[in-house]
């Protein structure tokens, strides 16, 4: 488990996928997400991603927990997950609505960039994030993360194609930017 002053991140186990499911499959909220691409995920598959990370030995989940009360997930995406370049893609969801926009989002970011970069030995996080979604970018340059792309019309978002957003951090800036911020 990684302890932060409000949240913890516990690894995800297969009991917890049925709670994820169901703060998962709430469209408004996950729209005001930024999940432009939205779509009800079944318990089933939902299950089934989980048992095959696990089972392939990927798991690098983490369920989101503030006072013992699942708001979210983050973690490494398996499949995106490179050992021998030192890469993962990574990816964040704060869930239930009352969590949004109050910093337990960039908490939990802060200490999977910490077990990524330090117990991990990664050197090298990338994540997506919709060009619509600000608050996220926002978010994720605080943590010192760049902009390193776009992909122009990825995703139908709100009536319209929207752009995605390609954002990367190597282990040397995480450094330096952490070590910035203890000065402050």
């Amino acid at each position: 488990m990684l302890h932060g002053e409000r949240v913890t991140l516990r690894p995800q186990e297969l009991e917890d996928i049925k709670q994820l499911h169901l703060l998962f499959n709430r469209e408004i909220d996950l729209v005001m997400c930024g999940y432009g691409n939205w779509r009800p995920r079944p318990l089933g598959v939902m299950e089934h991603w989980f048992k095959k990370d696990l089972d392939d030995g990927l798991q690098a989940q983490f369920l989101i927990e503030v006072d013992g009360k699942a708001i979210g997930e983050i973690g490494l995406h398996p499949w995106r997950l490179n050992r021998r370049d030192g890469t993962a893609e990574l990816g964040i969801g704060i869930y239930d609505p009352e969590y949004i926009s109050k910093g337990h989002g960039r908490e939990a970011l802060d200490l999977l960039l910490e077990w990524s970069f330090v117990n991990q030995n990664l050197r090298r996080l990338w994540l997506t994030t919709g060009a619509t979604n600000e608050r996220a970018i926002r978010s994720y340059r605080s943590c010192g993360f760049m902009e390193e792309g776009r992909l122009r019309e990825e995703e139908w978002y709100d009536g319209e194609y929207a752009d995605l957003v390609v954002m990367g951090l190597l282990r040397r800036e995480w450094e330096a930017h952490r070590a910035a911020q203890a000065e402050r």
